[in-house]
């Protein structure tokens, strides 16, 4: 059983850091900042709540292992609009010390573009899932010259996650919270904004996942 006060304390950390000591001084945006994570704070209690309920019916029914990484590869998906199979799918199952999960990629090209797709079940690992997932329940966001990151909504039930653009680098990308046990990601480069991606992700069977 993972330590919800403690994932949840390091998280708000994360969150006020960027608010900073003399931002704390100056009124009333200050308090709104201080309100925002707040907000934030209670949207990953909540989340982290639900991962623990579901980790204990999970243990109830015994069903507490990840699905064998072969079994994981279907779900990747079997062809992308454009894109063609670079390679073969990889990917391990991990079990250690009552801990497993299992994780696999594909790789695809299109002329220069290249796109990884992964996907990783947490199904025996909930911890790591919850502390990868927890920022994605926060209506996070950020923009600066170098990067965009904020919410991903594809407007699937069970699913949330966040998006990322890399703006030198062209790289835009899309992580995924999917169930309370699967982590997806969709990595594409030489990208102005991140709509290739969330393509990607929608036309997988996330629901199917979700289902599991």
């Amino acid at each position: 059983m993972f330590s919800r006060t403690r994932l949840l304390s390091g998280w708000v950390l994360c969150l006020l850091l960027p608010v900073g000591c003399s931002q704390l001084q100056e009124a009333p945006n200050a308090h709104k900042k201080v309100a925002a994570v707040s907000r934030a704070a209670h949207q990953i209690e909540q989340t982290l709540a639900r991962t623990e309920r579901l980790q204990r019916k999970r243990h109830v029914l015994g069903d507490t292992l990840s699905l064998p990484y072969r079994e994981l590869q279907k779900y990747l998906p079997a062809t992308v609009a454009g894109f063609v199979r670079d390679g073969n799918p990889q990917g391990e199952s991990v079990n250690m010390g009552g801990v497993s999960y299992s994780t696999c990629e594909q790789h695809y090209r299109k002329g220069n573009q290249r796109l990884k797709v992964q996907l990783v079940d947490y199904n025996g690992a909930t911890a790591l899932y919850a502390g990868v997932t927890a920022m994605m329940s926060a209506n996070f966001s950020q923009e600066n010259d170098e990067q965009l990151m904020r919410g991903c909504n594809l407007g699937l039930p069970n699913v949330q996650g966040y998006e990322t653009l890399q703006k030198k680098e062209r790289l835009a990308s899309v992580a995924l919270g999917v169930g309370d046990r699967f982590f997806v990601s969709v990595e594409l480069n030489q990208q102005q904004d991140t709509d290739a991606v969330r393509n990607v992700a929608r036309a997988m069977d996330l629901q199917a996942l979700a289902k599991l």
